[in-house]
C-alpha cells in the first residue's frame, strides 16, 4: 500500500478523515500501485466525487457511511440523477474499492459495504449501423484541412473494431506488416493484433504521407498516429466529434458515437459467418458471454437459421 505520509500519520493520531484527501490518496494508489489507466482513474474520480458531494450535502462523515447510508445514496442516484442500474453498479464497485483501501490503510475501522450487491441490470441489445449506413459514414468525413486524418480515423474505427481509447492510443510503431496489422492496447494493458483491410490501409497511408508530417512538425516528435490540429495526440473526445460530424455529413438520422461503430463491426462479422471465438479475440473481450450479445442483434441471420433448422418453420 501507500507509504505513510504526513496526512496518513495525522489521521492515525486521531484527526478526522478528510473526504477530498482520502479520495486523492485512493486515486494515487490506483494510478501508482495498481497501474490503472488514466481513463479508469478518471472514471473513479467522477464516481467518488458524486459520493463526496452527497456526503457533504447530507452532513454524513465517511466513518458513518454504512450499508444503510449507501442504500440511500444509490437511491438518490436512481431517483434524483435518473441513473441506470449499470451506472449505479459501477459506482458501487468504485465505492467498495475505496472503502477496502481505507480499511486496509487503517483509516476506517470497518468495511460496511462488503456484503452489498448491485441491482439487477436489464441488458439491452447493442444498437448497430447497417452495412449501408457504415458505407455512407466512411465516405463522408467532414470537409476541411483535417479531412484526411478524419477519414483515416473513421476507417480505423470500423476496420479494427477498437474501443475509442484504443484507436486514439495507436502509435506509428503499432502498425505492423506494412500497415496490414495494428497492435491495440486494451483494458488492463492487454495487447492484441488486429488486421486492417485494404480501405483502411489506403486511408492511413494517404494521411501519413500528405497530412501527418505537417501536424507532427508543430510539436516536434510525436509517436501517436492520429494527431490534433496542434500536433498533439488526438483525444477520445475529438474522435467522438469526428464520428458525429461524419454522421451529419452523411445524413444518418441517428446519434453516432465511436462505440456504435465497434458494435457494428462485431455484428457485421458475425452476420458474415465469423467464428464467435475469433470475434471475441478481435474485440479483446475477456469473456465470451460479452461477445455473444452480438449474436442476438442480427435478426435476419437468426430468421435464416430458424427457417433452415426448425422442422415447422
Amino acid at each position: 500500500m501507500l507509504e505513510e505520509n504526513g496526512f496518513l500519520a495525522s489521521l492515525r493520531r486521531g484527526i478526522c478523515l478528510k473526504l477530498d484527501d482520502a479520495q486523492d490518496d485512493f486515486l494515487r494508489y490506483c494510478r501508482l500501485e495498481r497501474g490503472l489507466s488514466p481513463q479508469t482513474v478518471s472514471s473513479y474520480r467522477r464516481d467518488l466525487s458524486l459520493l463526496v458531494t452527497w456526503l457533504y450535502d447530507m452532513d454524513i462523515s465517511l466513518q458513518d457511511f454504512d450499508a444503510a447510508a449507501c442504500a440511500c445514496f444509490l437511491g438518490w442516484l436512481q431517483d434524483d440523477r435518473a441513473m441506470a442500474a449499470s451506472s449505479r453498479n459501477r459506482i458501487l464497485s468504485a465505492l467498495r474499492s475505496w472503502i477496502r483501501f481505507l480499511v486496509a490503510e487503517r483509516l476506517l475501522p470497518h468495511d460496511h459495504l462488503h456484503a452489498m450487491s448491485g441491482g439487477k441490470v436489464q441488458r439491452s441489445l447493442p444498437q448497430v449501423l447497417s452495412a449501408e449506413e457504415v458505407q455512407k459514414l466512411l465516405q463522408n468525413p467532414a470537409p476541411g484541412p483535417l479531412q484526411l486524418r478524419d477519414q483515416a480515423a473513421l476507417e480505423l474505427l470500423y476496420a479494427c473494431g477498437g474501443r475509442v481509447s484504443e484507436v486514439a492510443g495507436i502509435t506509428i510503431a503499432d502498425l505492423r506488416d506494412d500497415g496490414a496489422l495494428v497492435k491495440l492496447k486494451g483494458k488492463g494493458n492487454k495487447e492484441r493484433m488486429v488486421p486492417l483491410g485494404a480501405m483502411a490501409r489506403s486511408a492511413v497511408a494517404r494521411y501519413r504521407q500528405d497530412l501527418r508530417p505537417q501536424l507532427a512538425a508543430l510539436t516536434g516528435r510525436c509517436d501517436h498516429l492520429l494527431l490534433s490540429r496542434r500536433g498533439r495526440p488526438l483525444s477520445r473526445q475529438a474522435l467522438w466529434r469526428i464520428v458525429a460530424a461524419a454522421g451529419q455529413c452523411a445524413g444518418i438520422g441517428k446519434r453516432l458515437y465511436p462505440h456504435l461503430i465497434r458494435h457494428s463491426f462485431a455484428t457485421h462479422l458475425i452476420a458474415g459467418g465469423a467464428d464467435l471465438r475469433a470475434v471475441q479475440e478481435l474485440l479483446g473481450h475477456a469473456n465470451l458471454s460479452t461477445t455473444q450479445r452480438y449474436t442476438h442483434v442480427d435478426a435476419d441471420r437468426l430468421r435464416a437459421i430458424h427457417q433452415r433448422c426448425h422442422p415447422r418453420a
